[in-house]
């Protein structure tokens, strides 16, 4: 009966989106594609940002199915702002520390694409696309202190000001 109960509880609750990372995916469609003599199945989409606050990025899997629903091959996207993340041959972290990924504000859409080249690819028959991961922007402390403008060559530091009773 307690089992029941607990089945009926949980069918009864609200349905969540796919948003518990803090993006939803909204759409994607995907196909097989040619260019620059290779084949290559394409899936393009949007996804909001749902978390309330902006994120560094969202990152995205998307996964090739066989007729069982196995994983045949996998590939990891980034929302369009921030596909620079994916590129080998550049360095993730130096990209965020530099501000060349633009944040996705809070509600904010944005497009994704990922691929899987034929060649390299088993056969398979649908996909899935996943949010895996989303990093709140966390704001920068900015505490104040005064600027002491660089010394010219030759100048000597200023001594502080002298109170009036000395």
């Amino acid at each position: 009966m307690r089992r029941l109960a607990l089945v009926l509880l949980l069918a009864a609750a609200p349905a969540r989106a796919a948003d518990g990372a803090g993006a939803q995916v909204l759409e994607h469609k995907g196909r097989w594609e040619s260019g620059y003599g290779a084949q290559f199945y394409n899936v393009v989409g949007r996804l909001r940002n749902t978390s309330g606050h902006e994120l560094r990025y969202v990152k995205l899997r998307i996964e090739a199915l066989d007729e069982h629903g196995n994983v045949v091959a996998r590939t990891d996207t980034y929302n369009e702002s921030a596909e620079a993340l994916a590129v080998p041959d550049l360095n993730p972290r130096e990209l965020l520390e530099s501000g060349k990924v633009k944040p996705l504000p809070a509600d904010a859409e944005e497009r994704f694409r990922g691929s899987f080249l034929k060649e390299e690819t088993p056969a398979f028959t649908d996909y899935r696309v996943k949010v895996i991961e989303t990093p709140e922007v966390t704001p920068v402390k900015v505490t104040e202190t005064p600027e002491t403008p660089p010394m010219k060559a030759n100048e000597t530091p200023e001594a502080p000001p002298r109170s009036p009773s000395e």
